[in-house]
């Protein structure tokens, strides 16, 4: 995450001389993490985000000497939360992620102010997860789109989801905002179900994929040109899209494991703290990692049968994970195969459900599901 006690300023230089721009975030820690986080405060985050921004100002966002100070020329775009509509509990409710995100948004415009901040500023966002949302207003069977439309309800009137703004939130989403979301989606269905309905109801207001990637895609390179072309088409409000992710992260497992374009080599280039007080880290060199497999036909496979029941217990002594937006059951086996901890797998429709646990000599029978072992690994 974004730890503010951190200063940026070497890594906003780095990457302004790289031609690079920075999209970046306010970490979960004032949200949800920090003694008396936002969650324990009825969803009202403004003091929470204003000490938290004002660091973030403090320590590298703003250059500028005196009383005039410019955001650093590096950062594009500001993210208010990600995925706030499934991190705070209960998920998908809008008057409270709409609560949080409003007065986020007043906190940030309220630090700024405190620094007399002058020239351009970056633009804002509120990054939302692809998930339906039942209890949206309107769009609840399309994915994302009822979060932004009640966002976008509660920036015009603030006191709709109980929130009293200290600031014109409405003229600033007006002309600051701009929206997100993510998705683990293939670019064909990305533009039915969100991009086409998207801009029938959203226009002038543009949007961007904050991470993008399908590793069910029967063929990623097909996928990523389709969405390259969908981003340079000057006739959608899509402006683009960040490729999900730069490395593997081996500290969630499971199916995030899928998502890296780099893992960890076996090469150590060297240590490094964070504080003077840290840790030691080894900083290790970055090797490719392989597509994940699809297979054409999978070794060990039945019909009708369930290995991996859907309320499968994990713990300690027995791994477990349930990916969504798997197409095909040798998609499933491929997945479990790129896994040394998958011993057994049930697809059913949408969804692979994986287990370290040998496939069961009895299974229960279920009409559609498609189960199997992973086979031989290389």
């Amino acid at each position: 995450g974004n730890d503010v006690a951190f200063d940026k300023t070497s890594f906003l230089n780095e990457a302004l001389l790289q031609g690079l721009s920075v999209i970046a975030g306010i970490s979960d820690y004032p949200y949800l993490q920090m003694p008396g986080n936002c969650a324990h405060t009825d969803f009202n985050c403004y003091s929470q985000v204003f000490d938290s921004y004002r660091t973030n100002l403090e320590h590298g966002f703003l250059v500028g000497e005196g009383g005039f100070k410019v955001y650093h020329p590096a950062l594009l775009t500001i993210i208010l939360m990600n995925e706030p509509d499934l991190k705070f509990q209960p998920p998908l409710r809008p008057q409270n992620f709409c609560r949080a995100l409003v007065s986020a948004f007043d906190a940030l415009l309220d630090a700024e102010k405190e620094f007399d901040v002058v020239g351009a500023k970056p633009n804002i966002t509120a990054t939302f997860s692809f998930g339906v949302c039942p209890w949206c207003t309107r769009f609840q069977s399309l994915p994302g789109l009822g979060q932004l439309d009640d966002l976008r309800s509660a920036m015009q009137d603030p006191r709709s989801v109980g929130y009293t703004a200290r600031n014109d939130l409405w003229q600033a989403y007006q002309a600051r905002f701009e929206n997100s979301v993510n998705t683990a989606n293939p670019a064909e269905s990305l533009y039915s179900l969100f991009l086409k309905p998207y801009q029938e109801n959203f226009q002038g207001m543009p949007v961007f994929i904050a991470e993008y990637h399908s590793p069910s895609a029967q063929d990623q390179q097909a996928d990523l040109e389709a969405m390259l072309r969908m981003a340079n088409d000057e006739s959608t409000l899509l402006k683009g899209f960040s490729f999900f992710e730069f490395q593997a992260r081996y500290d969630k497992g499971g199916a995030e494991l899928g998502f890296g374009m780099f893992g960890l080599g076996e090469q150590p280039l060297g240590e490094f703290t964070l504080t003077p007080t840290s840790w030691n880290y080894t900083a290790w060199c970055l090797t490719p990692l392989a597509a994940p497999r699809h297979l054409s036909s999978c070794p060990q496979i039945t019909g009708d049968v369930e290995y991996v029941p859907a309320n499968q217990k994990f713990d300690s002594h027995t791994w477990g994970y349930d990916e969504a937006n798997v197409a095909r059951p040798e998609d499933c086996c491929g997945r479990c195969l790129e896994l040394p901890v998958c011993n057994s797998w049930t697809w059913v429709p949408n969804t692979c459900r994986m287990s370290g646990s040998q496939p069961p000599k009895s299974p229960f029978s279920l009409q559609g599901a498609v189960s199997g072992s992973p086979g031989e690994r290389p």
